[in-house]
């Protein structure tokens, strides 16, 4: 940072004292100020803006000069803009946060606020009945890194206060029904009910995907299905195993309705999702007393099951991510304990003493021997039984 007389170039605390510092430039000769908030998101703002108007990239209507942005005017400016498929879901956490922070200015939100409000939603979720766990406060404050990101990729803000926050570590084990629970559940459903079901395991797709499918995404001659707009806002293509099709040329809704699974009292619109898993699969489940994490969110429990069932089959990671529309690996890695056979075969493909190498010989040791020469035999490993002596250890040099 440039100083001059000792001071900070470009910054200015106003009122005195008042912890609020802006930034002072000089863009075409006019001054003009920026409120940055505390000093060292003054410097970096300063830094910003000195780059923007030397490479001819400074457009003042990106930078708010006027009354300071609230966080509540901000939330509700991204949340107009939203496409994705989360709108409602991002409209619930906007909720949450105007009545934490929705007052406070953009630049007056610091990393100890939200260190504070961490740990005050951590302790609620403790006292109170329904415990909010550290995956749904993490789901909180993933919402609003976002809205805090876009606020610095429009130049609103010089450094998002998220950037020293530590999220919580999340248990990632994926619960799924085994093939006696399928079967039980397939015997207490009714056939019509089961397809469904069946189809959520065969496709993966999400609840909503599924429930709001319609006959003018399907080609069973390319045996793919066609997601407009997936959770990712994206649009991608699914591939139908052959149960999956099979499931499909099995129904007769194409000829009476525009959706895949329509309503059994409306055939004009597609059949209501939470009413199926309410009142036909939840109660199966119950039947069978699945009472734990994969009763709390059953559907998508078939989801995980489909993905697991792949990925125990020998399904890579890359592809098992592509098959479930997820946008990040990351995501996907949650399967990758369910490859224990598959990882122990593919670290051997690469060993120097694999006969696939495509060398033809085995390599060498380190005393010139060949590898299985220089392995010690077993019985010197083994320690003698009943009164036989052990064997002796054969001089090593060392």
């Amino acid at each position: 940072m440039a100083r001059a007389g000792g001071k900070d170039r470009g910054l200015v605390e106003r009122p005195t004292g008042s912890g609020k510092w802006y930034v002072r430039i000089f863009p075409g000769g006019r001054e003009t100020f920026y409120l940055a908030g505390n000093k060292t998101a003054a410097k970096e703002l300063y830094i910003k803006l000195k780059a923007d108007i030397r490479e001819k990239r400074y457009y003042p209507d990106r930078y708010d000069r006027g009354a300071p942005l609230r966080l509540r005017e901000w939330m509700a400016r991204c949340q107009e803009g939203n496409t994705n498929r989360d709108r409602a879901r991002g409209g619930y956490f906007q909720t949450a946060w105007n009545e934490l922070l929705g007052e406070r200015p953009l630049a007056e939100i610091t990393t100890e606020d939200l260190r504070q409000i961490q740990a005050r939603m951590i302790l609620a979720g403790r006292l109170s009945q329904k415990k909010r766990s550290q995956k749904t406060v993490n789901r909180y404050f993933s919402y609003l890194r976002r809205v805090l990101n876009l606020a610095v990729k429009d130049g609103l803000l010089a450094r998002s206060p998220m950037a020293g926050i530590r999220f919580f570590s999340e248990d990632n084990a994926t619960g799924f029904f085994d093939d006696d629970e399928l079967g039980m559940i397939q015997e207490l459903m009714l056939t019509e009910d089961w397809k469904l079901a069946h189809f959520a395991i065969e496709t993966m797709l999400r609840r909503g995907e599924q429930f709001t499918l319609k006959w003018a995404q399907v080609n069973l001659e390319a045996s793919s299905l066609t997601i407009p707009r997936s959770k990712s806002g994206k649009t991608r293509h699914v591939p139908l195993s052959a149960e999956a099709a099979a499931i499909l040329r099995s129904l007769d809704s194409f000829a009476w309705s525009p959706w895949v699974f329509p309503s059994r009292v409306a055939p004009l619109r597609p059949r209501h999702a939470g009413s199926f898993v309410t009142d036909v699969f939840t109660p199966v489940l119950r039947k069978l007393g699945i009472r734990d994490a994969r009763a709390r969110r059953p559907w998508h429990t078939l989801r995980h099951t489909g993905a697991s069932r792949r990925a125990m089959a020998g399904v890579d990671l890359v592809t098992l991510k592509e098959l479930l529309g997820h946008s990040s690996i990351t995501t996907t890695m949650r399967y990758a304990h369910l490859l224990p056979g598959h990882v122990r075969e593919s670290v051997n493909k690469g060993s120097l003493s694999a006969t696939g190498s495509g060398t033809g010989k085995w390599p060498r040791g380190y005393d010139g021997a060949a590898s299985m020469e220089y392995t010690q035999p077993l019985e010197l490993l083994v320690p003698g039984a009943g009164i036989e002596p052990a064997p002796p250890f054969r001089e090593t040099g060392f």
